[in-house]
């Protein structure tokens, strides 16, 4: 199976993913298992300098922590999540990031219970790029460390409590190489999770990316790093990072409005992407995904810049598309979904969206509306 081929069928897999129950515990297994198709998500890759470039898209779906209760295509009534008629949004989001931090991405999910806001460098960079996944941590604890992982305490720029949380080679529970646990300034834990988007087949790059050498004796059954594995500066930054965090919720624009979905037809999750195709386009590009899913099948709309919506991006190849104001959305559907259908499927869900253009200052936060 190719590469594509695997990407075409997780992207499919996208609203089943998101609508995963939601773990008990910060190192959940089957959050775990999820984070995992995750980073396999974006598997296509292209390649600079002869080094392949791993893109990776948060598919497992990240809820609006006090967002309203969503739903989803299989029957409740109102937006999936987020705030008002806007299925994005953030909560918790970066006040500061470095230079090597530039691009910032956003997943929303209705049935998740918190969100992702992703921070990374440059995917064209032939020896990876850093990424920083911003998450709530379930119950709202630091937790507890498990046989493959080790606190070590450490303090924020301020003064408030934090914990670095390392993990054994190949045993620990969250995808990344290591934590930083950390309370917001209202009090919910927080956790920083750094790590380096290359091929899963190689990690001969993340010491020049990481600014430490890797442990030579780190294998199988190892135990979790007595020090956080990246430079002084990395740890000064992140320790930055998590201290100007902010706690406003805040409506992310979207490039699109879709009139009249009924209610047992509405999005069960929504990614905002920087760059855009998960990174693949060029800087200052941008991709939207919604999802619809229930038992049975699923339906997404993808959204963004003409030409960056194509054919061979997508899971399917009878998607149904339409070029509006500069964008292109195209929609495409796996299985059988009966409210789809009575919608007029892909045509008729096509007509109910208007697309507003390029200009980021003319998208809205009314995207879905009665």
């Amino acid at each position: 199976m190719t590469d594509d081929d695997t990407f075409g069928r997780l992207r499919t897999r996208l609203a089943e993913l998101a609508d995963a129950p939601a773990p008990g515990s910060p190192f959940d297994a089957v959050r775990t298992a999820a984070t995992g198709r995750r980073r396999v998500l974006a598997r296509r890759t292209s390649t600079v300098g002869g080094t392949g470039v791993l893109a990776v898209a948060a598919v497992f779906g990240i809820a609006a922590v006090f967002g309203p209760g969503g739903s989803s295509a299989s029957g409740d009534t109102g937006p999936a999540s987020g705030i008002g008629a806007d299925p994005m949004a953030t909560y918790f989001d970066y006040g500061w990031l470095p230079a090597s931090l530039p691009y910032v991405s956003y997943t929303a999910s209705s049935i998740a219970t918190h969100n992702d806001t992703i921070a990374q460098g440059d995917l064209t960079s032939p020896i990876g790029a850093p990424r920083v996944d911003l998450e709530v941590l379930p119950g709202n604890v630091p937790g507890t460390p498990n046989d493959a992982e080790r606190f070590i305490p450490a303090k924020l720029d301020d003064g408030r409590p934090a914990y670095w949380v390392t993990q054994s080679y190949s045993h620990g529970d969250f995808a990344g190489d290591f934590q930083l646990r950390f309370p917001a300034k209202d009090g919910h834990w927080l956790s920083l999770t750094w790590g380096v988007n290359v091929l899963p087949s190689t990690r001969e790059d993340y010491p020049e990316v990481a600014g430490v050498p890797t442990d030579p004796k780190a294998g199988p059954g190892s135990s979790p790093p007595a020090s956080v594995p990246v430079s002084a500066q990395w740890q000064k930054d992140l320790l930055r990072i998590a201290t100007q965090v902010t706690n406003t919720p805040t409506q992310i624009p979207m490039p699109l409005r879709i009139t009249g979905l009924p209610g047992n037809f509405q999005p069960s999750s929504t990614i905002l992407w920087r760059p855009g195709d998960f990174g693949r386009e060029a800087p200052g590009t941008w991709s939207v995904l919604l999802s619809f899913s229930a038992p049975g099948g699923g339906v997404s709309i993808d959204v963004g810049p003409h030409g960056t919506v194509a054919d061979e991006k997508l899971p399917v190849k009878d998607a149904e598309c339409k070029t509006v104001n500069g964008l292109d959305a195209c929609v495409t559907a796996f299985g059988h979904l009966s409210a789809f259908e009575e919608i007029g499927g892909a045509k008729g869900l096509l007509k109910m969206v208007t697309l507003l253009g390029t200009d980021e200052n003319q998208w809205t936060t009314s995207v879905l509306v009665p």
